[in-house]
């Protein structure tokens, strides 16, 4: 499976850290929505746990970018899995991949799952976050 199927699939997972406040609820769901798959996505599901396990540390990194009129629940809920999704790749998983790519995948995504404003945004806190973190990003 491509990396751009995986990321997708990875999407819909932590979609679903919103909705799951009990540790077990996110795993349960996670594995009801992606068995199926599951031998195809070892990147996806890499991605999944990153963005679990580095929740808080990518919501703050997240609100440092935000407006100061702005917190983090009022992004709507699949731009801000997608940003969440895209700062653990940048700044979280071992395998290191260009900047250029996580930020254009996660524009993609946008474009396809939220709303028609929402790739701007998207792209702009993205890119300001790799500006101002050059030294982590690839």
């Amino acid at each position: 499976m491509s990396r751009k199927k995986e990321r997708e699939y990875a999407l819909k997972g932590i979609f679903q850290l919103d909705f799951h406040t009990e540790p077990g609820d996110f795993s349960d769901s996670i594995a009801y929505f992606i068995e199926d798959n599951a031998l195809d996505l070892d990147y996806g599901k890499t991605l999944i746990d990153a963005t679990e396990s580095h929740l808080a540390e990518i919501d703050e990194i997240l609100d440092e970018y935000l407006k100061s009129t702005w917190k983090i629940d009022r992004i709507p809920k699949v731009e801000k899995s997608i940003l969440r999704m895209a700062i653990c790749e940048l700044l979280f998983m071992e395998e290191k991949v260009p900047f250029e790519v996580v930020i254009n995948e996660a524009i993609e995504l946008t474009k396809k799952f939220g709303d028609e404003d929402g790739k701007n945004y998207v792209n702009g806190i993205l890119n300001k976050i790799v500006k101002d973190r050059q030294h982590v990003c690839p």
